[in-house]
């Protein structure tokens, strides 16, 4: 679940009348990952919340890579996507929220 707040401000943005849109991005090679086409974002209720929700399908998340660091460092996880919302709405008009750092554990 992602909160969307309306720019310069902390206040949430009403989701009610925007479309939103994710794309997975691998860290590694900047390409979009193929086959994750079951991502949505659906509206949390209330909708002027400004929380939108993120569903990938179980079957999709089994192919995500996850990745560790070494054993001197206690397997700690490093991230391996980022995460592209393409958003249009009345209130900020179209802006992109990125989330820069992905983990798959």
């Amino acid at each position: 679940m992602f909160t969307i707040k309306a720019d310069g401000s902390t206040l949430p943005i009403d989701v009610a009348t925007g479309t939103f849109t994710a794309t997975l991005v691998n860290l590694a090679t900047q390409a979009e990952v193929v086959g994750v086409t079951d991502v949505t974002l659906t509206k949390d209720t209330p909708t002027t919340n400004g929380k939108v929700i993120l569903t990938i399908a179980s079957a999709v998340a089994d192919t995500l890579v996850s990745e560790r660091g070494s054993k001197a460092d206690r397997y700690y996880t490093k991230p391996t996507y980022k995460l592209i919302i393409t958003c249009a709405n009345t209130e900020n008009g179209s802006f992109i929220a990125k989330v820069p750092e992905i983990y798959v554990d």
